[in-house]
């Protein structure tokens, strides 16, 4: 049965400059194939440090939803030891298209030709990585090509919804996932930051009722007011399940199914 792990659970630069949290990425196993979403600072140390350890050359494939620092930072030296210290090439990188060209591309040169293969997030295509069917989401978040991730496996439908603001159709993009995850930065709304809110998110797990909610990425004013009560509160309210994330929590198919 699949699962995934949350390496961190930082979110916005002043959790991740003073680790708050951890700001490692998230670890999945589904139909068998593991993949990793956004490794950002601290990832490859976090892989060896959690009981039991992670081990990069099981790695199928790396995604990456935008190239902001927190999301990216460890993304090379993971593709490295996914390709087992670039001795063998191996495993598959998904990025948005800036992540890759442009001024400011994040995944360096050198460690591309380690992978079998790299593909730039377009709209509306469906990625496969083992048996797992990866389909990107455009978000809306500030200057960066950004894209959520749906992923369909044995395991049923799985949603990722990342750094955005909100936007009316965010909640029908997801229907129909029973794991939603949500990068929860705010804890209120603040109109000018790209970011959701908490109760943004608790409006996207209403519309869009999974059998697991899990909210991560939190920024100050979130672990301020102690995610983990107000997402408790929020289960109450909601009759669903919601949940906090806390560094190094694993969440297994069955919690989902």
């Amino acid at each position: 049965m699949g699962w995934v792990k949350f390496l961190g659970t930082a979110g916005a630069r002043f959790v991740v400059a003073r680790q708050l949290r951890f700001s490692a990425g998230t670890w999945l196993e589904l139909s068998g194939t593991q993949l990793l979403l956004d490794p950002g600072p601290g990832t490859l140390l976090r892989c060896r440090k959690v009981r039991p350890p992670l081990e990069p050359r099981e790695l199928s494939g790396i995604i990456l939803s935008h190239k902001h620092l927190d999301h990216s930072t460890d993304v090379n030296i993971m593709i490295e030891t996914m390709a087992d210290g670039g001795l063998k090439r191996r495993g598959v990188l998904l990025a948005p298209q800036d992540a890759l060209e442009g001024d400011d591309p994040v995944v360096l040169r050198y460690v591309r030709s380690f992978l079998e293969r790299i593909e730039a997030f377009q709209d509306g295509k469906v990625y496969e990585i083992g048996k797992a069917k990866i389909k990107p989401v455009p978000h809306n978040h500030g200057q960066v090509e950004t894209y959520g991730v749906i992923i369909e496996a044995e395991e049923g439908r799985l949603g990722f919804v990342v750094d955005t603001r909100f936007f009316p159709e965010l909640p029908e993009i997801y229907a129909g996932c029973r794991l939603l995850v949500i990068n929860t930065v705010l804890r209120e709304w603040n109109p000018d930051v790209d970011h959701l809110s908490f109760p943004e998110a608790l409006e996207i797990v209403k519309a869009v009722r999974p059998n697991l909610a899990v909210l991560t990425h939190f920024g100050m004013t979130m672990l301020r007011d102690k995610p983990w009560e107000l997402a408790a509160e929020a289960s109450e309210k909601l009759g669903l399940k919601v949940v906090a994330a806390a560094d190094g929590m694993t969440v297994e198919a069955t919690d989902w199914a």
